[in-house]
């Protein structure tokens, strides 16, 4: 078995059927298994989930079988909602059991078009050194915009959508171009299991959101690429808003990738901006409304610092002499709802020129 779908659903009723007719009518599934974990979701979801895995049985039962288990639909529910990073630690992990060499990660409110796949699995196929590899991903119901064209990372931790809402065309001019990314989305995520065999699986502790960020700069930490494939697009139902729950997690978990994963000299020369950046995301965040859910992520990087401190010590451990998780650094942001003056005007100059002199410290190629 080559191939694993992974697919994670939480309150999914609206969007599990156009993903998996899309994926049907898009890809070979001869040689591939869907495994769809489902996390408690309350609404229609596993209704809808049990009603697919019927028909794909009926059909290809109709179709004569076969010795594997290509074409298969799985659906693995579960008794509580295990977040997106333990949804795929759970999909992955039968991904595994199957004998799959790459598991392909979906959202829930994807549409897949014809071709989609292939130039995917030839990167990976070509260059084993990739460990992670994502399609260009553009807006749903607007096609020629880029939802992203690979994450982009801050040194200060954040990360964000690259090239968000830029025309395709112009982000990608070379449609051919399989460029390297500080990480790619997990939206959308093709993952070498042999690579995630050494540097481990997604941390649950991070729940929902910049998961995908975690487990590709460890990828990095070990030498290996995450790139997208510009040939390859998918379409995105994607929600620009963000909540305030939304921002606690963002908050919160840039908080344990920078303890957990940031080496020592890179914390020790961004820690002066650490504490100016943290000043005026207090000053964001009580302009925006969610003052409570920031302050409230403090407490939670507390309890969780002895937890962070010992995987700490594994994670810096295992990096290699080949580790280029700090080469796609930047030090500017630029994506839609944090383009408030204080960032755009003030923050962005200031933080780019800093770390042009932090990069020269340590000696970044």
């Amino acid at each position: 078995m080559k191939l694993a779908f992974v697919v994670v659903t939480y309150q999914g009723e609206r969007y599990i059927r156009p993903l998996l007719a899309t994926l049907r009518a898009s890809t070979d599934l001869s040689e591939a298994v869907v495994v769809v974990v489902d996390n408690a979701s309350s609404d229609g979801t596993m209704e809808i989930l049990r009603d697919e895995e019927r028909a794909w049985a009926s059909e290809r039962q109709a179709n004569g079988g076969g010795e594997n288990e290509g074409g298969t639909l799985r659906v693995l529910p579960q008794d509580r909602n295990t977040g997106f990073a333990g949804g795929c630690n759970i999909g992955i992990a039968e991904a595994r059991r199957l004998g799959a060499a790459y598991a392909v990660l979906l959202n829930q409110d994807l549409e897949l078009a014809t071709g989609w796949l292939p130039p995917l699995i030839d990167v990976m196929d070509r260059r084993p050194e990739v460990a992670a590899a994502q399609p260009l991903i553009v807006l749903h119901g607007e096609p020629d915009l880029v939802n992203t064209g690979g994450n982009a990372l801050h040194f200060c931790g954040f990360g964000y959508c690259g090239d968000y809402r830029q025309p395709a065309s112009r982000a990608f001019p070379d449609p051919d171009e399989v460029r390297p990314v500080a990480y790619a989305s997990g939206a959308a995520l093709v993952l070498r299991l042999d690579a995630l065999a050494h540097a481990g699986a997604f941390d649950e502790r991070l729940f929902l959101y910049h998961e995908d960020l975690d487990l590709q700069v460890r990828l990095r930490q070990l030498g290996y690429e995450c790139v997208v494939v510009a040939k390859s697009r998918v379409g995105h139902k994607y929600d620009a808003s963000f909540s305030p729950r939304k921002m606690r997690y963002l908050e919160r978990n840039r908080w344990y990738i920078l303890i957990k994963d940031w080496p020592l000299a890179r914390l020790a020369v961004a820690a002066p901006v650490l504490i100016g950046v943290e000043a005026a995301v207090l000053v964001l965040a009580a302009r925006g409304g969610w003052l409570r859910e920031k302050l409230g992520t403090y407490s939670e990087v507390v309890r969780a610092l002895p937890d962070l401190l010992r995987d700490r010590r594994e994670v810096q451990a295992r990096r290699a002499a080949t580790a280029n998780d700090v080469q796609h650094v930047v030090g500017e942001i630029h994506f839609e709802g944090f383009d408030h003056p204080i960032v755009t005007r003030v923050a962005n100059p200031l933080l780019a020129r800093y770390w042009r002199a932090a990069r020269a410290l340590l000696r970044v190629p």
